[in-house]
């Protein structure tokens, strides 16, 4: 999951300024009930994990775009592969999308979920302390896990969505640098969205709702300055519903770098649900001097970090998101039908 310094700074920024009380009520609440396994897309983490290390154009990231379609097509959905060489990265791009059909599949309205599965290179960079095994359990593993099983979900419905609705696994997501570099990153979304433009599908996606750092313990969602202010809003009611008030949305707005940004590039109103504030570690948050780290009890500090692993996960926080969409979905169709 990548953030921009201006980003990051604004994050730290704001946490700064947050009241005790406020953090510790995101620290209540249990799982509320709903269709939603947490332990299934929890066993879909794991076998992307035991996969090891899979940055964009790696074999092992390869091996994981067929596990993904393979699981997908368990449910009877068939997955469709977008696929081109990066002209610069000289690396194979694998976007993976699935579709259950709504009452209109070919010129009906279409609401977009999104996750990417591709993790952060960890290996070759001229600074030793960047190179590790990195598995990005929750960073390229929680979301696009959790993809798998909102599609099995929504699939089973009853009644289904009106909208035609599109599951999409995103490739190369991450910074190639170990830095964020704008020319190294989104690349796979930024290669999809051209895709859907030339093919004349773009204008008919409403909606897109990106999921990323899903399956933290204690889990939380930030608000993104970069989203749509209604998505926003209906995210917002979606968790007062399933009694989750205390976890949607209790720290201050902060703009995020990712992929739901080059679908705003044409047009389409985006959501990103994210749980990544306080989770950077003290090394990793740009300090200026003498500027004091930002952490929290309750939020543990696993980004970039070989603590992204199996055990700073928790398939109740995947339930948790999980339930949070399919409570918004009935919201979701209404709103990609205004559009």
């Amino acid at each position: 999951m990548p953030v921009g310094p201006r980003s990051l700074r604004s994050i730290l920024s704001s946490a700064a300024t947050l009241s005790l009380p406020l953090l510790l009520a995101a620290c209540g609440g249990g799982a509320p009930k709903g269709p939603i396994d947490g332990g299934a897309a929890m066993r879909h983490v794991e076998a992307m994990v035991k996969i090891g290390p899979r940055p964009f154009g790696s074999a092992e990231l390869a091996k994981t775009a067929d596990h993904i379609q393979a699981e997908v097509e368990k449910l009877g959905l068939k997955m469709e592969r977008h696929e081109l060489e990066h002209a610069k990265e000289k690396k194979t791009i694998r976007n993976l999308y699935t579709r259950i059909d709504g009452e209109d599949p070919v010129n009906g309205p279409i609401l977009m979920f999104g996750a990417h599965y591709d993790t952060k290179l960890a290996a070759g960079h001229d600074d030793s302390s960047h190179n590790f095994p990195f598995v990005g359990a929750i960073d390229g593993g929680g979301a696009p896990a959790l993809l798998i099983e909102l599609a099995r979900a929504i699939k089973a419905e009853t009644p289904k969505p009106k909208a035609n609705v599109w599951f999409y696994w995103i490739d190369a997501e991450e910074s190639v640098d170990w830095i964020w570099n704008d020319e190294r990153a989104l690349l796979g979304s930024d290669a999809f969205c051209k895709m859907l433009s030339e093919t004349k599908v773009m204008p008919r996606v409403k909606a897109f709702v990106l999921l990323d750092l899903m399956g933290s313990k204690n889990v939380k969602f930030d608000k993104d300055a970069e989203s749509n202010s209604s998505l926003i809003e209906l995210f917002k009611k979606a968790g007062d519903r399933l009694g989750i008030a205390d976890r949607v949305f209790p720290l201050p707005m902060t703009p995020v770098k990712d992929d739901h940004l080059n679908f705003r590039k044409y047009g389409v109103p985006t959501f990103l649900m994210i749980d990544f504030t306080f989770r950077i570690p003290a090394h990793l948050q740009q300090l200026r001097p003498n500027q004091q780290p930002q952490q929290r009890d309750g939020y543990e500090q696993w980004w970039h970090t070989p603590d992204d692993n199996l055990d700073a996960m928790d398939p109740v926080s995947l339930a948790i998101a999980g339930n949070l969409v399919i409570e918004a979905l009935a919201d979701l169709d209404a709103f990609v039908h205004k559009k």
